[in-house]
């Protein structure tokens, strides 16, 4: 009957279909097994992924002036190479030319003390021999006077001096004698005078002179920033009329130094002890799919474990790692490469 026919061929089908998964399963487990007897890849012998950002081998210079001022003249751009000791940007330098002027005549001041020294140095043994005159001199007015008071005594009983005469020389020779004390102080005061040491302290009054304006012409050459090596300008953060001030803010200048382009790739703990120095690795940009490969070597891990060289605040981005710095030296040539672009780093043996 049409209706058990179907009834069969329904039931043949509902077994296939409930034999088939059964009989596949138990073909997979019974497989033959190429690689059963090798054992799994240990954690060291997989290849370190870690990322990184490009920098030059010698960091990166953030260059701001040694003293404040106003920005007068921004003489590079973003970009720009130069060579070791060339003028990056000036500051107004006006006050302290003036202040330089300042200290060119309180120097000539000096030079003049120290002259004037020098020439009381000359004068004093003729001021000394001099002030000895003088108290022999008093002595001598201070001897006629006491002997003018004895005649004055002398001759008092026969009535032709009176009491006042005799009080007259006897105040006169006290006046004298106090005279005389005053001229042997100054000759001690003399000798206890040092010419020589007039003449030193005015030499260092010169010293300190030369030292201000040492310190004003120094001043000035710093208003003038210069390049500390030969290098490139990344970044100029500052226009002419800005004040800049040393240590305040952004740095007037970013500059990198002239080098080859490294990867400071960033180990995170879990990776520590699994790279050594001479590992190779591959370096591709982390933002792009079509990106090239670049390949290096490591030359530097990091002794210690800090925070990372540059902490950038990215979206998306965990800031407060710490990290162990591996640098890798990249394989030539290194176009398409820029200072600050975020890497991804692959290490491996070989």
């Amino acid at each position: 009957m049409p209706g058990g026919r179907f009834s069969v061929s329904g039931s043949l089908t509902a077994v296939l279909f409930v034999l088939a998964p059964l009989v596949a399963v138990g073909w997979w487990l019974a497989r033959p097994k190429a690689d059963a007897g090798v054992p799994p890849p240990t954690s060291s012998e997989l290849d370190v992924v870690c990322t990184g950002r490009v920098d030059g081998s010698h960091p990166l210079a953030a260059l701001s002036p040694t003293v404040p001022g106003k920005v007068a003249e921004v003489l590079v751009s973003e970009g720009l190479t130069v060579d070791a000791g060339a003028p990056l940007l000036r500051l107004a330098d006006e006050s302290l030319k003036f202040r330089v002027e300042e200290a060119k005549a309180a120097l000539a001041v000096a030079d003049l003390e120290i002259e004037a020294a020098g020439a009381e140095a000359k004068l004093h043994p003729q001021r000394v021999a001099g002030q000895k005159l003088a108290i022999a001199s008093a002595q001598d007015r201070t001897a006629t006077a006491r002997r003018l008071l004895d005649e004055l005594r002398a001759a008092k009983p026969f009535g032709t001096i009176t009491a006042a005469d005799i009080i007259r020389a006897e105040a006169e020779v006290r006046q004298l004698e106090r005279l005389e004390a005053v001229e042997a102080d100054r000759l001690t005061e003399l000798n206890a005078l040092s010419p020589a040491l007039r003449v030193r302290a005015a030499e260092a009054k010169k010293v300190q002179a030369r030292v201000a304006l040492n310190q004003v012409e120094q001043a000035v050459r710093d208003c003038v920033l210069v390049a500390p090596s030969a290098g490139t300008v990344l970044r100029v953060n500052v226009s002419v009329g800005e004040s800049v001030l040393p240590g305040g803010g952004a740095p007037a200048l970013l500059f990198r130094p002239a080098g080859p382009l490294v990867v400071r790739a960033e180990l995170e703990q879990e990776f520590i002890g699994r790279v050594r120095p001479g590992m190779r690795a591959t370096v591709t940009d982390e933002t792009r799919a079509d990106a090239p490969t670049w390949t290096g070597r490591v030359v530097r891990v990091g002794a210690f474990v800090s925070r990372r060289r540059g902490v950038l605040f990215e979206p998306g981005e965990v800031n407060d790692v710490r990290t162990l710095e591996c640098v890798v030296t990249l394989d030539e040539p290194t176009g398409g490469l820029l200072v600050g672009q975020r890497m991804r780093v692959r290490i491996g043996r070989e």
